[in-house]
């Protein structure tokens, strides 16, 4: 199961002419991964997860956007002649829900 909200996520899934160590390398290296991530000025991001040769986690900041930072999963899977399948996925984290008896101030206001 995803811990990204998948309605409204863009997701990119291809076959890339490397290997899964290049493409990490590419990905987590922050000269290189500036090339892949770099967006419109103002943007940023910041590594929250990486498990070698198999999957990067950035958080992804828009100052302009009226929604909240999003999250952006890139998934590598090695694949026959030195190829890796890559599956980004960019979309907004899942919300763990609270408990009742979380001991939070309510959020629902008196009628």
């Amino acid at each position: 199961m995803s811990d990204i909200e998948t309605e409204d996520a863009v997701v990119v899934d291809c076959e890339l002419d490397a290997a899964p160590e290049k493409v990490w390398r590419a990905l987590t290296v922050p000269e290189l991964a500036a090339r892949w991530l770099d967006g419109p000025e103002g943007h940023s991001y910041a590594l929250i997860e990486a498990e070698p040769c198999t999957r990067v986690r950035y958080a992804w900041n828009d100052p302009e956007a009226s929604e909240p930072d999003t999250v952006v999963t890139i998934d590598l899977s090695p694949m026959p002649e030195g190829r890796t399948r890559f599956r980004l996925t960019h979309g907004i984290a899942a919300r763990t829900p609270v408990a009742a008896n979380a001991n939070r101030s309510p959020m629902a206001r008196a009628a």
